[in-house]
């Protein structure tokens, strides 16, 4: 019989083991008791944890009165990022992303509405993927110009660009490096509150609005940061199609018409965050870096 940690989705399991050490192991054992005392406390019952749950452990829930909702619980990391997406959530109320229904800080829980139907861009759009650029520029649109004012404390963009600069004296690819920052130094003026992480899998199927946005990072950055990570996420999801150049300009172009900026600077967005993407993965799980920044070649700035 497995055990509850076996139970859990690999990639979750091997990303609190190497991001969290000892502390991500405790707390890999104490998961189902603190399941059930917030099962109690805020009167639901959970299902079997998404296998999808790769950073977060994230769950249905349902309440005694049959709303349905999601459970989700954030390991020992260490980072803000927990506190940015509830203060993200909590600024937009409902408007254009999932509820934000309940919190407990102290142990990292969230309980969040859950969408109906709920099926993300990458499953709605299989085998028609330019399609689903149109609908996503319509809610990045939407999130935009509605933005709250972010709290004086949000996760800036500057500060993970200053971030990169750690990457001079190692052995991550200089040229990609000075490029990206070169670009971000250049094109960064004009911030907003920000998703952070703008992508197909993180825009999901509703009732109330045709799609919400789940999984914020809540930045402050350049809007063309969003459409980079979009991007980004666009060509990974079909990288071995032949056509692959061909749809990422039509998609360049769409996001730079959309968002009233130019297709350069799109593509310079795209590059800048494709590499400081690869310079998490080489800094943080370098076991699975496998020069992930050449992928960046695809945006032809260097």
């Amino acid at each position: 019989m497995k055990s509850f940690v076996d139970s859990l989705p690999e990639d979750l399991v091997g990303n609190v083991r190497s991001m969290c050490g000892r502390r991500g192991e405790e707390w890999l054992k104490s998961l189902p008791e603190l399941i059930l005392a917030i099962e109690t406390r805020w009167n639901i019952r959970t299902g079997t944890v998404y296998p999808a749950s790769g950073i977060n452990y994230v769950a249905p829930a349902e309440s005694g009165s049959g709303e349905l909702s999601v459970l989700k619980i954030s390991p020992p990391y260490d980072t803000t990022e927990f506190a940015s997406e509830a203060a993200y959530l909590r600024a937009r109320c409902g408007a254009s992303c999932v509820e934000l229904r309940k919190i407990d800080d102290e142990n990292r829980c969230m309980l969040l509405e859950r969408a109906v139907p709920g099926e993300t861009m990458d499953v709605i759009f299989d085998g028609r993927e330019p399609e689903c650029v149109a609908p996503a520029i319509e809610v990045l649109r939407s999130v935009s110009k509605d933005a709250a004012p972010p709290p004086k404390d949000a996760i800036r963009l500057d500060d993970w660009f200053d971030n990169l600069r750690r990457a001079y004296g190692t052995d991550f690819p200089s040229a990609y490096l000075r490029r990206a920052l070169e670009i971000y130094e250049r094109s960064s003026s004009g911030t907003s509150y920000l998703h952070g992480d703008f992508h197909p899998r993180n825009i999901v199927s509703a009732d109330r609005e045709p799609f919400l946005l789940i999984d914020p990072k809540g930045i402050v950055g350049h809007l063309g940061y969003e459409a980079a990570v979009f991007l980004n996420n666009f060509h990974w999801w079909q990288e071995d199609r032949p056509d692959i150049a061909d749809r990422l300009d039509v998609a360049v172009r769409q996001f730079a018409e959309g968002l009233g900026s130019t297709e350069q600077a799109t593509h310079e967005w795209a590059f800048a965050q494709m590499v400081i993407g690869a310079w998490w993965t080489f800094d943080e799980l370098p076991d699975q870096y496998d020069n992930d920044v050449a992928k960046a070649d695809i945006w032809g700035i260097l």
